[in-house]
């Protein structure tokens, strides 16, 4: 298994600084509400500090440090964010105001390939860069508030993170972390300006200039409703230099857009599972408790994509849902959403919308508490019960894990949110072609060599005491109690009797210059029985067991989630691309409430080789042996490389002969007395342990190609009684498969040669360091030389 990001937690002294703390001793987070602030590598900084007696808790809307004022806050973290191509803004700021010069930025420079899309060939339509003022007199970074109207979509089909930036309108603590404060087109002006994005566990900073693309005197791209407002533009301007260019933003889900401004958790819901009155409920919870939201009408052909119904909606296309309210008409109480066009126009033009006959009947006092305006700003509200029948999906992101069960949405917004604490685990992995990219659940052979992450849960989210209490306050009420909601408090108390997780599947770094190119990916887990434990568990184990839970169905999006209710114990969450051999980078994190861990489940590689190999050499080998000792053999009857690689090769088929140099690694690892010279007795012990080799190569080529894979290779050495994890088997098959996925048999026998050197060197150590560091350390070390 991969060495992947260690659990995000620092170890304490003491159980005190509002830290948890779990079996082993080890401080997490505490998120209450407001989860995500802080980066994967908040614990290699902190242990880096010597801060052993220092913890972290989130407090409101932000981290604070529990130490003390001197302490700088962890990188990665919202106060302390990773600089974006080691860009320091404050450094650059000074260094443009001490020299008078604006700034130009040359990590993102003011050239066509940063556009990333085709250039026009009409000399007319030629993209010139163009700081604020030289657009607009006018111009301003801010004017007033933000707010919905200053974000206008251009000519890039990126209104996913339009309208994720109009729904962080509506939230300015969270506005302000992905915009700081204090930025301006006047003075002191030096046309630099910083943003903040969340990026897999961590928060990072980018730096730009203010130039941006301009056809025909007016921007090409995001733009602000008052035509002078540049915020908007320069937002969109450092989102493309972190995904390489706007071409990067063409296409995509709004829960990209919306996690990376928050660090939330985004998922969908599909309309038709809800009732009108239902979802406007949990869609007011849901805003009430500081989640963005969004919509869309699914475009079921690429031909419907853009295509403007008859009630003046865009199929295929982002909608921010910024407020719920209601009115009083004369007769009922109209459950109304409000929503809107990134585009800044094209506006619904049904039931409720600006200009609509239904606002007649409506109380002039009421129409100006809601601020209807009836104006084309692309804003408009709907009702629920069109909204239901008109839309296909809602998309939201939470910053809290209680705020994803929308079944259980309170009845009004004042109703107060859980203040459960959760902690958050988070590891960065890899699926490596040959070696930890497994493929799912289709492909039993290779399925195992997934990477797979322990999640022990230790603690129940409610202890027995207090349901027993809870269950006699209930016998002393007395009160009937219908089937229904007998089996209701039933699921409940069962639910109480297990671990809370939330478990989070992202991938990394698919959005590639003009395209989007998202695996379908997913996640399994499954519960380990106790004698399994701390072992890497193998391809028999997921033959005879079933997942107790899982993502879903393969999806090809960034993101895959499932909140669970699991039993006390051990388990192992395996995440996986559909098909085998898909290279790619991903991104876990797991919530957990109280006090459950989670970790790599990596294993301590293992030898039994002599036993194995000893096998007794056959008359024919004997025969051989003695005869080329008898003619090639010097005065000291031995043979060198030469004399040895003529012997084998006449025993071995002639596709599977060895090069000369695999003969001098055969010979290297015996103990020659520095003559590199083999005696008759060494020379028999090779020749038998390459025919046991021969056949154990044939046995694992399964596809009988000829070569062998890296899943076939970790099954060949597991024969051989190597048990190598898996970084060793990918640095063995970098090394000794020249870069290729497969591995020919020549090759396969150096690997051999070489692990059974580092072994029996590591058996004769004396060092305690050396031993410290343990076995695994000391192969990766000593395989790539």
């Amino acid at each position: 298994m991969l060495d992947l990001e260690r659990l995000l937690s620092v170890s304490l002294p003491r159980p005190d600084d509002g830290c948890l703390l779990d079996h082993r001793g080890r401080c997490h987070r505490v998120i209450t509400p407001t989860l995500a602030l802080l980066g994967p590598r908040r614990s290699a900084y902190l242990s880096g500090l010597g801060m052993a007696g220092e913890a972290l808790r989130v407090t409101g809307a932000a981290w604070m440090c529990m130490a003390t004022d001197k302490v700088p806050a962890p990188l990665g973290s919202i106060e302390n964010p990773i600089k974006f191509k080691d860009q320091d803004f404050k450094r650059l700021l000074e260094e443009c105001l001490k020299s008078g010069e604006l700034f130009s930025d040359q990590v993102f420079p003011a050239e066509q390939e940063s556009i990333g899309l085709p250039e026009d060939p009409d000399p007319v339509k030629a993209i010139k860069w163009q700081r604020p003022k030289e657009i607009s007199g006018s111009a301003v970074f801010v004017e007033g508030t933000t707010g919905t109207t200053d974000i206008c979509q251009g000519q890039l089909g990126n209104c996913w993170l339009l309208a994720a930036l109009s729904c962080l309108t509506m939230h300015p603590k969270l506005f302000v972390k992905v915009v700081p404060p204090n930025q301006s087109l006047s003075e002191p002006y030096a046309g630099i300006f910083h943003f903040t994005f969340w990026q897999y566990g961590e928060w990072v900073e980018v730096v730009v200039d203010d130039r941006l693309p301009v056809r025909e005197g007016r921007l090409l791209f995001s733009y602000s409703h008052t035509r002078n407002e540049f915020w908007s533009a320069l937002v969109e301007k450092a989102y493309a230099k972190l995904m390489g260019s706007y071409g990067s933003l063409k296409g995509g889900n709004i829960s990209e857009g919306m996690e990376d401004f928050t660090g939330g958790i985004a998922y969908t819901v599909d309309i038709s599972s809800r009732t009108p009155r239902v979802l406007w409920r949990s869609l007011t919870a849901a805003l009430s408790r500081g989640s963005l939201l969004s919509c869309f009408i699914q475009a079921y052909s690429y031909q419907d994509i853009g295509k403007v119904t008859d009630d003046g909606l865009i199929k295929g296309h982002a909608y921010a849902i910024t407020d719920s309210d209601k009115v009083k008409n004369t007769s009922d109480e109209v459950l109304l959403l409000r929503l809107r066009n990134p585009w800044g126009f094209v506006e619904y033009r049904g039931p409720w919308s600006d200009k609509a006959k239904e606002w007649d009947a409506v109380d002039k006092a009421e129409k100006q508490r809601i601020d209807l305006k009836k104006r084309e700003d692309g804003e408009f509200w709907i009702s629920a019960e069109d909204f239901c029948r008109l839309f296909n999906i809602v998309e939201l992101c939470s910053l809290n894990p209680d705020s994803l069960d929308m079944a259980n949405a309170p009845a009004s917004p004042s109703t107060p949110a859980s203040q459960a604490s959760w902690t958050i685990s988070e590891h960065e992995g890899f699926w490596v072609p040959g070696s930890s990219a497994g493929g799912s659940r289709r492909y039993p052979q290779t399925f195992w060599k997934n990477p797979q992450f322990q999640l022990i849960l230790r603690e129940q989210d409610q202890s027995e005491e207090e349901e027993e209490e809870e269950d006699e306050e209930d016998e002393d009420d007395e009160v009937e109690v219908t089937p229904e909601e007998k089996k209701r408090a039933e699921k409940q108390k069962q639910k109480a009797k297990q671990c809370t997780v939330l478990v989070e599947l992202l991938q990394k770094n698919r959005r590639q210059r003009d395209k989007v190119n998202f695996l379908y990916v997913a996640f399994h887990i499954y519960k380990v029985p106790d004698e399994l434990q701390d072992v890497c568990l193998g391809r028999d184990f997921f033959l005879k067991n079933r997942p107790v839970g899982r993502s879903g169905k393969y999806q090809a999006q960034r993101g895959v989630w499932r909140k669970l209710h699991l039993d006390p114990g051990n388990y192992i969450v395996v995440g996986s691309t559909y098909r085998p051999n898909k290279p790619g980078d991903f991104f876990v994190r797991i919530f957990s409430k109280t006090g459950n861990t989670l970790g790599t489940q990596d294993f301590t590689c293992s030898s039994g080789f002599l036993p194995v190999m000893a096998t007794p050499v056959t008359p024919q080998d004997h025969s051989r042996v003695k005869k080329t000792f008898d003619e090639e053999a010097g005065p000291d009857d031995r043979l060198n490389a030469k004399m040895f690689m003529k012997m084998l090769n006449s025993a071995l088929d002639r596709d599977y002969h060895l090069p000369l140099e695999t003969c001098r690694q055969l010979i290297f690892g015996e103990d020659t007395k520095g003559s590199s010279r083999l005696s008759r007795e060494q020379a028999e012990t090779l020749l038998s342990s390459v025919h046991k080799l021969q056949s154990i190569f044939f046995q694992f080529d399964v596809d009988s190609s000829g070569t062998m894979s890296p899943f076939e290779l970790t099954s060949a050495l597991e024969a051989v009684g190597m048990q190598c994890d898996g970084k060793v088997i990918q640095l063995l098959s970098e090394r000794f498969a020249s870069g290729e996925l497969h591995m020919p048999f020549h090759s396969f026998v150096s690997c051999f040669t070489r692990l059974r050197k580092l072994f029996a060197l590591y058996d004769s150590q004396t060092s305690e360091e050396v031993k410290n560091k343990g076995i695994n350390a000391w192969l990766m070390q000593f395989v790539m030389l």
